[in-house]
C-alpha cells in the first residue's frame, strides 16, 4: 500500500492522498513514514523513548535511510529540526528522542533549539483527534535568534511517533509563520489509523 502524502497515513494504491487530508490537508509539503506503529516497531519505540535507550536512534536511522525519498528529502533540506520536547519534559527524561533521530539521520547542519515547546503538554497517549489539536494549537514558537536562518528555507521535522499528525501541523504552523518557504515532516513510526 501506499502512503498519503501529507499525513503519511496508508492509503489504498492509486489515492493521491487519504480522505481527511483530500478534505482538510496538514499544513506539511510532505510527510514520510518508515513504518507503522504495529508489532515489532511499537516495542522499539517505546524502548528509545521511555525507557532510557536513545542508542535505538541508531538502527532506526539507518532503516529510514534505506527509503530513497527519506534520503532524498533530508539532503534536500536545508535544515532538519527535531520536535522539541517541554524543559521539564526533557529534564526527566534526559534527552529529546526527535534529536537522537535527527543526529542518526543528518548529522551536518541540524538546528536542535530553532523550536521551543511553550507548554508542557499533557501526554497524547488515548487522546482522540480533536484533543490531540486543541492540546498542540500554539504549542511551538520558533527561537528568535533563528528567524534569518530558516526564513524562506525549506525545512524537515523529525518526529518518532506520528498519530493524528496534530505536533508537526502545530510545528510546520509555526515555521511557517515565520516565513519558511515550506515544511515536511518525518516520522519513524506511523500509526496505523489516524485517531
Amino acid at each position: 500500500m501506499a502512503r498519503c502524502p501529507t499525513c503519511a497515513l496508508r492509503t489504498p494504491a492509486g489515492a493521491s492522498a487519504c480522505a481527511r487530508c483530500l478534505r482538510h490537508p496538514l499544513p506539511l509539503r510532505h510527510c514520510w513514514a518508515v513504518v507503522d506503529y504495529a508489532y515489532p516497531w511499537h516495542t522499539v519505540v517505546t524502548r528509545f523513548k521511555f525507557q532510557q535507550q536513545p542508542a535505538w536512534a541508531r538502527a532506526m536511522a539507518a532503516l529510514a535511510l534505506q527509503h530513497t525519498a527519506i534520503a532524498q528529502a533530508l539532503l534536500a533540506a536545508d535544515h532538519v529540526l527535531p520536535v522539541p520536547l517541554h524543559p521539564a519534559r526533557l529534564a526527566e527524561r534526559g534527552y529529546n528522542q526527535a534529536w537522537e533521530l535527527v543526529k542518526a539521520l543528518r548529522p551536518t547542519r541540524p538546528l536542535p533549539d530553532s523550536l521551543l515547546r511553550l507548554g508542557n503538554t499533557s501526554d497524547q497517549i488515548g487522546q482522540d483527534r480533536a484533543s490531540r489539536q486543541r492540546q498542540m494549537r500554539n504549542a511551538f514558537a520558533v527561537t528568535p535568534a533563528h528567524l534569518p536562518l530558516l526564513a524562506g528555507r525549506h525545512l524537515l521535522v523529525v518526529d518518532d511517533v506520528m498519530t493524528t499528525g496534530a505536533t508537526l501541523a502545530a510545528a510546520a504552523d509555526a515555521l511557517l509563520r515565520a516565513g519558511a518557504a515550506s515544511v515536511s515532516g518525518l516520522c519513524f513510526a506511523r500509526t496505523p489509523a489516524d485517531g
